[in-house]
Order: structure tokens, then sequence, then C-alpha cells
């Protein structure tokens, strides 16, 4: 069995941009386990373990639900925390540009890993990239603070033009996600 998902890769330089937000809200002193550096993605579907003898029908199904999907652009933008400011669970920046599209692929990926006898998501999709995961109430206030004053958070837009198929391996240091199969999306 191996944990899975899939996920939309983010580009070296919006990836080392967010390690720097990040490592300027990990001075609020919050009880947050951060993402590790690099390792941001929109995350599509959380498939969960799989027996390795279904990697390949994952992979067949990946590359049909984003047959047609054009490229689309999207942009970081925003800070906030899941459930709401007061309850935080998740910090995360948001996501704006061609959300319409990413809506779609994730319909479409829900529909045909549904097809394999996965579980739909109960919850509205609500593009976003996590930063960390909130472990505790020491310092909330000065980590709710730090997300209001960063409201106006922005950075360059970036193309997607593939979905991935991840591994993820949690271990002490942190999980390690390895690309399994990558699903191009369809030239313009």
């Amino acid at each position: 069995m191996i944990r899975t998902f899939i996920a939309l890769d983010l580009p070296p330089a919006v990836q080392e941009s967010l390690e720097h937000l990040s490592l300027d809200l990990q001075r609020a002193g919050a009880a947050v386990s951060w993402v590790k550096p690099g390792r941001i993605h929109v995350t599509v579907k959380f498939l969960g373990n799989v027996p390795t003898d279904r990697i390949d029908a994952i992979s067949d199904a990946l590359l049909r639900s984003v047959a047609g999907t054009k490229p689309f652009r999207l942009r970081p933008a925003g800070c906030g925390a899941f459930p709401s400011m007061k309850k935080m669970r998740i910090v995360w920046v948001g996501l704006q540009g061609d959300l319409d599209p990413l809506k779609t692929l994730r319909r479409q990926v829900e529909d045909v890993m549904a097809s394999l006898g996965f579980n739909r998501e109960d919850r509205a999709f609500k593009p976003h990239l996590t930063l960390g995961r909130v472990k505790g109430a020491k310092n909330i206030h000065a980590l709710q603070e730090a997300l209001l004053d960063r409201q106006g958070f922005q950075l360059e837009a970036f193309d997607v033009t593939e979905a991935v198929l991840y591994k993820s391996e949690l271990r002490p240091e942190g999980a390690r996600y390895t690309p399994l199969f990558r699903a191009q999306f369809s030239p313009q």
C-alpha cells in the first residue's frame, strides 16, 4: 500500500516566495507544523492508501480526467486560515486567476476517481495552498495578526500545465513526495 494524492505543482520561484512568507509567519511563534520548503502544492484529490498494483489504473484514469483541459493560470493571493481565523487549523494562501478551469479539473478528477471506487470529497472545494497545520493555541493571536497584516499578499501568476499523481511517505522529518505519474494538459 502506498499513500497517494493528485496535485498541481508550483514553479520554483513561487515555492521560494511562499517559503519567505512562511518564514515571516513563523516569527509569530505559534504552534504550527509548517510545510517544508518546496513541498507546497495545490491538492486536487487525496486518494489515501492504495495497493501498488492499482497505480497504473489510477494513472490511466488521471490521464482521462485531464483530457481536453487546456493550460490555465493561477496567482497566489491573500492569507487566511481554515475553518476560520478564530478556530485556526490550516494556515493557507489563497488562489486567484483561472479558477473555473481548476474547479472543472477537480470535478473531472472526482468523477473519474469515483468510478474506480474512491470516495468523493464531502467538503466544497476551496482552492488554496497549505502553509501549515495549527497544533495548539500558543501565540495564536500573534499568528492571527500576522495573517491579517498580509491580506494583500500577492505573487505573480503561473501556468498550470499538468496534474501529478504523488506518493506521500510520512517521515519524522516531514512528508516526502515522489511523483509517480504526470498527466499533461492539452496544448493551447
